[in-house]
């Protein structure tokens, strides 16, 4: 199950995102999207990233989240 990171530059809330979602393990389960190359995600979530969305279910969870919210998304807890 992957996990699509919705990000945006600069963006100092994401870099605190991204830096929780390592701390807790889940490096290797984060695909990071900068929405700002594709319109259609720059239009949904411009302005609620950063974002995690679980590819397969679609859920996701916007900032503020924890990384305890994020292994739950990942199915992991």
């Amino acid at each position: 199950m992957g996990l699509l990171f919705y990000t945006r530059e600069p963006c100092e809330l994401c870099e605190k995102a991204y830096k929780l979602i390592t701390v807790g393990g889940l490096a290797d389960r984060i695909e990071v999207v900068n929405i700002d190359d594709d319109l259609d995600l720059l239009q949904r979530y411009g302005d609620q990233v950063p974002v995690v969305r679980n590819e397969d279910t679609g859920e996701k969870l916007t900032w503020p989240f924890t990384a305890s919210q994020v292994r739950e998304l990942a199915g992991l807890d």
